[in-house]
């Protein structure tokens, strides 16, 4: 009788609310299914039922809500748990015939009905109300005077991925217990449900550990820090911090509250100078070590021929696992540096004795970094965990149920989907948050460097072609990183977040379907939850994005703008600042000579500074060009055109003034116009850590046929040294002047030179601007 009350209950409602009403467009992550109709429920002093078969997690989680909901919109809710929710107000419904964590939520003249199968389904449905309720729900503020309406609606969502993470790096920068809380809230907003949290690295170790007590009064202190990227330059300023284990129980607790599973990681064998610090018998040298005060990659690792080593990993793990519930434990397995096995007595007696070799495509060393990720995996499986590993797990053998973390891109993970493997996404073309979200990069707070705005991390569309649909389930999910070398404080941590998270959030929950950049960009207002909440965030969507594209008939860049919403877009082709007064931008704007094009978005209440590009044009912009080779596919970005556009790239290779190439060189033709010539200048990035350096040669030559070219001129390039500043390099190449039609210009990568970690390996090599004078 029950179940057929609420069936008529649910029709009459339907029938009444049957007109047609605008879908809320604004909710983030939008839900996968959502149905509208007219008619609205005045949410204030709704009383709140809650089906007794919920889990003691719902029911406060619901008696929460309830409290801030009388707070803040002055009229007291009152929770009753009951085997029959009214039929009037809010009420939760256990449906086991639901998805693990969807949820289904209708709302009518007369109440709220939410129904899931779980606390993550009840939790995300709640998530979802609160958006539609004023933003004041989400502080202390009482505001009884806002409209306290929810427009009747049913909405059935579930999400894409089962794993939807976030990464937080606390070894190169410490972050308190409170902040990793406030990461754990914004996160819950967004309805993410895994915290990666990187506990360990060269840099320091931040986790308490019983047994191993040094750990944390020697491996968690660095005598100093790398001032920025002025290799070799420290501030001579102690450095430390770390989490006693009741502090770790705590954060794992309050992120269990939140639907939210802590995945710890120990990065081995590699990133290890924090152990290596506090036992430095465990090394292939014996020390001395200290913790890192520099960025990038140490040579010094676990001396895998030494069984303590082992003794270590697993007594660490130990307690790790008492400490954390988490069905997955990271053991990291990435840029390990083979270069101390290869001379190590131990570790080569280790590699005979299991009688490993190298297949041509990976050496002896390879295999034994396999060994050590099978043998800690077996140790994880035979207490009922499981092992996630870096994409590099790969390079040799990774064990069958080993997960990969693909970071280098997606191609790792497509690789071991193929294989049979599970994949967590996470490749740094759209997922890593401490890139800069601003090509200005002299107005954002430092950052390693790349460009990864708000649109590229929606961009993510996980639809991997190459994959059959038995290979494409063995996607699990996406996750952000956020590495802080240069993150130091919480007011930064959160500004390289958010509003980025927004987007990671839809690609990680809406189906292909639904996710619609427009609509979520044109409609954003997570911003206003950020300020009630008190979060540090990015304004970079409310400014001006701009594209490019050559015109090569007329000779000019014709630059296109866009913004969030209708507001006007104003702009200048001198350098002044953009008015009111200014030109107001209708269509494409045509630039074909040197200047300084600045553009922005006039809103009321948001002050936002200016987009700027300037331009040099030489005998080679926007003129007819092509490339003869190809260019590293996830670092094509604009291809050839962006490298003859008069625009010249920041010290960000991902930022898309750039292209780059790996397995072949650029090589590239431009058609002249019968000028005369006699110079070609390319412009390429250096960033050392991220294994880019300048081309080893460029060449010249020309050709009246495009068929027929000769060499004109050579350029041979010294190898970078270990201490040469890195950034944006300039070579000039010259030759006899010359009225050819066609210039071939060919860039030769080189070889990663020996004082390198990644010697053996070629070098990336990109490139932006190839100018001709």
């Amino acid at each position: 009788m029950r179940k057929l009350l609420l069936t008529l209950f649910a029709g009459a409602c339907l029938c009444s609310c049957s007109a047609p009403a605008t879908a809320p467009q604004g909710l983030v992550p939008y839900p996968n299914r959502i149905e509208t109709a007219s008619g609205e429920y005045d949410i204030r002093g709704a009383k709140v039922t809650c089906d007794k078969l919920a889990d003691e997690r719902t029911r406060q989680m619901i008696c929460a809500f309830a409290q801030q909901l009388g707070k803040i919109s002055g009229v007291e809710s009152t929770v009753t748990i009951t085997d029959a929710p009214a039929m009037e107000g809010i009420r939760l419904v256990e449906d086991k015939t639901l998805s693990e964590e969807g949820y289904r939520m209708e709302v009518t003249q007369k109440g709220i009905e939410l129904r899931a199968a779980t606390f993550n389904g009840f939790m995300y449905g709640v998530q979802t109300l609160k958006q539609l309720l004023p933003e004041a729900i989400y502080g202390q503020t009482p505001a009884p005077e806002a409209k306290w309406t929810v427009g009747c609606m049913t909405i059935d969502d579930a999400p894409r991925y089962s794993y939807r993470g976030m990464h937080l790096d606390v070894s190169r920068h410490f972050f308190d217990v409170k902040e990793v809380k406030r990461y754990l809230d914004i996160m819950a907003v967004h309805k993410l449900n895994v915290m990666h949290w990187h506990l360990t690295d060269d840099q320091g170790w931040r986790i308490e550990i019983k047994r191993y007590p040094e750990l944390t009064t020697i491996g968690s202190k660095r005598k100093g820090t790398v001032i920025y990227k002025q290799w070799g330059n420290y501030d001579n300023i102690p450095y430390g911090g770390y989490y006693t284990q009741d502090e770790v129980r705590d954060v794992v607790a309050y992120a269990h509250s939140l639907g939210i599973t802590i995945i710890p990681e120990i990065d081995l064998p590699g990133h290890m100078m924090g152990v290596l610090a506090a036992y430095p018998e465990l090394g292939c040298t014996g020390g001395p070590y200290e913790v890192w005060k520099t960025w990038g990659v140490s040579d010094d690792v676990l001396c895998i021929g030494n069984e303590k080593s082992f003794e270590l990993i697993e007594n660490v793990l130990k307690e790790v696992m008492e400490l954390f519930p988490s069905k997955l434990i990271h053991i990291g397995g990435d840029e390990c540096p083979k270069v101390r096995w290869t001379t190590c007595p131990k570790c080569q007696a280790r590699i005979k004795a299991l009688g490993l070799k190298g297949d041509g495509k990976h050496t002896k060393e390879h295999f034994l970094q396999s060994y050590v990720t099978e043998r800690v995996g077996k140790f994880l499986s035979d207490h009922g965990r499981r092992a996630i590993g870096w994409d590099e797990i790969l390079e040799g053998k990774a064990p069958v149920d080993a997960i990969v973390m693909s970071w280098r891109g997606s191609e790792g993970g497509i690789a071991a989907a193929k294989l049979g493997h599970d994949v967590i996404m996470t490749p740094n073309t759209h997922c890593y948050f401490d890139h800069y979200q601003s090509l200005d990069v002299d107005a954002e707070p430092f950052a390693i460097g790349g460009y990864l705005p708000v649109k590229q991390v929606y961009s993510f569309d996980g639809k991997f072609p190459e994959l059959t649909d038995e290979e494409r389930k063995h996607i699990l999910g996406v996750q952000g990183n956020l590495w802080t070398e240069y993150v130091k404080t919480n007011e930064h941590l959160e500004y390289m977040l958010l509003p980025r998270l927004a987007a990671l959030s839809e690609a990680q929950w809406c189906q292909p379907e639904v996710k619609n950049w427009d609509r979520f960009i044109s409609n954003f207002r997570m911003h206003k939850i950020y300020d009630v909440m008190g979060y540090n965030y990015a304004k970079h969507i409310f400014g001006v994005t701009a594209s490019s594209e050559n015109d090569t008939e007329k000779g000019a860049v014709m630059m296109t703008l866009a913004t969030l919403g209708n507001s006007p877009i104003h702009y200048t082709l001198d350098g002044s600042e953009p008015t009111a007064e200014s030109p107001l931008y209708t269509e494409p704007v045509a630039v074909a000579k040197s200047l300084i094009f600045k553009a922005k978005a006039l809103r009321d209440g948001i002050e936002m500074p200016a987009y700027e590009r300037e331009f040099v044009f030489t005998k080679s912009t926007a003129h007819k060009a092509v490339l003869n080779s190809k260019p590293t596919e996830k670092y094509t970005y604009g291809g050839v055109a962006a490298l003859v556009d008069g625009h010249h790239g920041n010290s960000g290779y991902s930022s898309g003034a750039w292209v780059g190439f790996l397995e072949e060189p650029l090589d590239m033709t431009i058609e002249m116009k019968g000028e005369e010539y006699s110079a070609v200048e390319v412009e390429a990035s250096v960033d050392k850590n991220e294994w880019i350096f300048a081309p080893c040669r460029i060449e010249v030559l020309t050709s009246d046929d495009g068929k027929e070219f000769k060499s004109v001129a050579l350029l041979e390039i010294p190898m970078e040294e270990k201490g040469s500043d890195d950034g944006v390099k300039t070579y000039k190449v010259e030759f006899p002047a010359t009225k050819a039609k066609f210039l071939r210009v060919v860039a030769r990568n080189c070889d990663l030179p020996e004082w390198h970690g990644g010697h053996g390996n070629k070098a990336h090599m990109f490139v932006d601007e190839v100018s001709v004078l």
